[in-house]
């Protein structure tokens, strides 16, 4: 019986923790494999959903272009969601581009990160 039960127990548990931690791992084992289209949806839907990480992951997708046209503007966008949630890294990646854009690119920069957090992070370019 206890054995039963330790089963059962491990496979809710187990489970659910594994479909929670597999959304994120599928996006970052398909960044490492060079896999950027299902990267950019893994971290689009979580960063859709607040992931400071995901938003940070696709600030540095733009910035060099991995799987998407190089952008600095969406790059700094998405480097401002994450800093502005918290990401340190995020912050500091956001000062190096910054330096890097001219005033207008900034500024759209940050009118997308704006748009993109009153809408609750589902209307993000």
């Amino acid at each position: 019986m206890k054995f039963c039960i330790f089963l059962i127990t491990s496979l809710y548990f187990g489970g659910a923790v594994s479909v929670y931690a597999q959304g994120f791992d599928k996006g970052f084992v398909a960044y490492m494999i060079g896999d950027y289209s299902t990267a950019l949806i893994e971290w689009r839907l979580r960063a859709e959903h607040g992931s400071v990480t995901a938003q940070a992951n696709l600030g540095n997708m733009y910035e060099i272009g991995a799987g998407v046209i190089q952008s600095n503007i969406l790059a700094h966008q998405w480097y401002n969601l994450a800093a502005s949630n918290g990401d340190i890294t995020a912050r500091e990646n956001r000062e190096a581009l910054a330096k890097k854009m001219t005033a207008i690119e900034i500024s759209k920069a940050i009118s997308l990160a704006r748009k993109c957090m009153i809408s609750g992070y589902s209307d993000c370019e």
